[in-house]
């Protein structure tokens, strides 16, 4: 199969294996604000998306130089452990992996998507594509050439569970609008 292709269809396929069931549920009673502010500095809303920004201090001690190295689930997998959290993997391919993740304040396990690609550009575009494709609620992040597509839940619960587990200190944080995906700045970044 030609590459890209390949691509688009690995993460096609990651979009549609989850559907409105996989609802993300953070049960530990904290506020998603004071993980995000409004860029001008005034408490976040959840109405406009566009002026999001992480909270200086979420990513201390964190690595935020962009990745220049092709990087697989290891990476990924290595970080949230080092943030305390249970990994159990499931490979279905070399370039597809899920992660079910516990002890992270939730309802219920979480399960990533992992998609490993050929470049940092399909992974945003996959990603991008990924989250268009289940709507609001959606999110996820990429870091050089892997796209993880996170379950669905609301602004809040994403932002709180994203934020907990330092992910946007990981990889680009993007989320789903009603028609479109934003990136919220603050964290790590790729150019």
């Amino acid at each position: 199969m030609h590459r890209l292709l390949r691509g688009t269809v690995v993460f096609g396929l990651l979009a549609l294996s989850c559907g409105p069931s996989a609802v993300l549920q953070v049960t530990d009673g904290s506020d998603w604000k004071a993980y995000v502010i409004n860029r001008d500095g005034r408490p976040p809303s959840p109405d406009d998306l566009s002026s999001l920004r992480f909270r200086d201090g979420l990513c201390t001690a964190q690595e935020l130089v962009p990745e220049r190295t092709q990087l697989n689930e290891n990476h990924i997998i290595a970080f949230l452990q080092k943030q305390g959290v249970d990994v159990r993997v499931e490979r279905q391919r070399t370039d597809l992996v899920y992660l079910n993740v516990t002890g992270v304040g939730s309802k219920s396990p979480v399960r990533f998507r992992v998609a490993v690609l050929e470049s940092r550009e399909k992974a945003g575009r996959e990603l991008h594509g990924g989250i268009l494709q289940h709507g609001e609620g959606s999110w996820g992040v990429h870091r050089g050439n892997i796209a993880i597509l996170g379950p669905v839940g609301t602004l809040e619960d994403d932002l709180r569970f994203a934020a907990r587990l330092k992910l946007p200190c990981w990889g680009v944080f993007t989320i789903a609008g009603r028609d479109d995906t934003f990136s919220v700045p603050g964290a790590y970044i790729e150019p």
